[in-house]
């Protein structure tokens, strides 16, 4: 990983989009190849963008609360003890929608053959929360075009946003990313990941007392 290793019970957050992450399962213990964590999504969290993995199969877990998903357009809502399976290649979306914040087991697991890539996940995630930290994306967690087009690049093994249209990616994100970069805007720097990164945050107050049972206080995403 780009900016060392997280051990089980690191915790990630997104203050744009509403994301609070426990790791359950490190990448550091399976290879690279596996990771599971919780998810707390806060009333009207959402992921930053309908996205697609080309090798990673994703499975979705509703501990508590509810789980918007969109699937290939297909829009559905997974309650309390329901999953959602979401292979590689599939364009998906997800958000919450409910008035109550919602626990979900997110397992992300690299298809056969295709390296480890639940460290690239998350070394893609440290990147992305910690931009949204550090005031570099928008209100809905998308970083500005001269980081987004280095992130996408550098993550396209990973994640792929579908807006913007896939060819107008391939036509203005390689000048953008090189201007980015020669401006500093760099996805991989070491400031953005490992255990010292922006978004890496204390155990919240209560969890060890009551880790099964903890919830973060009732809130809501920030206003956009």
């Amino acid at each position: 990983m780009e900016g060392g290793a997280h051990p089980e019970g690191t915790w990630v957050e997104n203050p744009k989009t509403g994301e609070l992450g426990r790791l359950h399962v490190s990448p550091d213990d399976t290879g690279g190849r596996r990771l599971v964590a919780d998810l707390y999504a806060l009333p009207g969290a959402a992921v930053v963008g309908e996205h697609v993995h080309d090798h990673l199969d994703e499975t979705f877990t509703v501990l508590a609360g509810t789980l918007d998903v969109r699937i290939d357009g297909a829009e559905s809502q997974a309650g309390a003890g329901e999953s959602v399976e979401i292979k590689a290649g599939t364009a998906h979306d997800w958000w919450n929608s409910g008035n109550t914040t919602s626990k979900v087991r997110v397992e992300v697991t690299a298809t056969p053959g295709s390296g480890p890539m639940a460290d690239r996940f998350l070394a893609m995630i440290e990147a992305l929360f910690s931009l949204a930290h550090l005031g570099h994306t928008d209100e809905d967690g998308k970083p500005g075009l001269l980081w987004l087009a280095p992130f996408a690049i550098e993550y396209r093994d990973v994640l792929y946003l579908r807006s913007p249209p896939p060819v107008v990616q391939s036509a203005l994100f390689g000048p953008l990313a090189a201007l980015g970069r020669a401006l500093g805007r760099r996805p991989t720097d070491p400031s953005l990941h490992g255990p010292a990164a922006p978004c890496v945050i204390p155990p919240p107050d209560g969890f060890e007392a009551a880790p099964e049972d903890w919830m973060p206080p009732q809130q809501s995403r920030p206003a956009r």
